[in-house]
């Protein structure tokens, strides 16, 4: 009970500086800053590299905690093919959808608030081989202006915890998405209060149906390993990547170290009824 509350006490204590940044620069601007400079430092990536070994995606240079099996889950479950489309929700840089959409042989459109994520993203159509076959636009996940039923899949890595409005996000991917396709997607449950601990009941609300729930293996070890080498490594970070971008991360890694033992990664995959 006490070890509870001790990592109870430094959440609320980190999550209330995490809150202060967002709450000066903007969601949109944090994440232009970290996209800006994550493609500086080579640090960074190696950070990955270590913690995640064999499970670490290169071609990707993702921006969160992706893995080779996430990939090839989100492949294998989406269930789209050659002449469909499935939009990525909170795409970042693109790398993961471009490489889903060419691995299944479907089109793709992604779907970001970042302005530098989705221009990087546009720059790495060709080197996927998908010209003609990827889109990228700047939109608000739980917003997009988007008609019903559009698309015949969705997915979204590592994005929706920190997504304000989950519910409407939730939404507007059921509105935009056909009848019986698939949302395959990653995220964090974590046992506070005002989070989410089971997405089961806002999934269900939203008029989705759940196939699969299930937590990430190995999550914990790596996401453990790059916070404390983010730490470790500040100062080669600040150099790199700028002050912003790598603060963030430090910020980030300060946040949810003491909150590791009440979180779990999932991988989901729910049906649009």
């Amino acid at each position: 009970m006490l070890k509870r509350l001790v990592h109870s006490l430094k959440s609320l204590v980190a999550s209330f500086y995490w809150l202060v940044v967002i709450g000066r620069w903007g969601i949109d601007s944090v994440f232009d800053a970290v996209y800006e400079g994550q493609s500086r430092s080579e640090t960074f990536r190696k950070i990955f590299r270590d913690a995640f070994g064999a499970e670490y995606p290169e071609e990707v240079d993702t921006t969160g905690f992706l893995t080779v099996t996430d990939l090839h889950n989100a492949a294998k479950y989406l269930g789209v093919g050659p002449g469909q489309t499935f939009v990525d929700l909170a795409c970042g840089r693109g790398g993961a959808s471009l490489w889903v959409a060419r691995e299944t042989g479907a089109n793709v459109v992604g779907i970001d608030i970042s302005k530098v994520a989705i221009k990087d993203a546009k720059g790495r159509i060709g080197s996927f081989g998908l010209d003609g076959r990827a889109d990228f636009r700047v939109a608000d996940i739980a917003a997009t202006g988007i008609p019903a039923g559009t698309f015949d899949g969705a997915l979204s890595n590592d994005a929706l915890f920190m997504v304000p409005d989950k519910q409407g996000a939730f939404r507007e991917a059921a509105h935009i998405l056909k009848p019986g396709a698939r949302f395959a997607f990653t995220t964090w449950e974590l046992d506070e209060s005002m989070r989410i601990k089971d997405y089961h009941p806002i999934l269900e609300q939203s008029g989705f149906e759940v196939e699969l729930y299930e937590a990430c293996p190995g999550w914990e070890v790596r996401q453990r390993a790059v916070h404390e080498q983010i730490l470790a490594n500040k100062e080669k970070l600040i150099q790199e990547m700028g002050k912003d971008a790598a603060g963030v991360w430090i910020m980030f890694s300060q946040v949810e170290l003491p909150k590791l033992p009440l979180m779990r990664r999932i991988f989901v995959v729910a049906r649009k009824k």
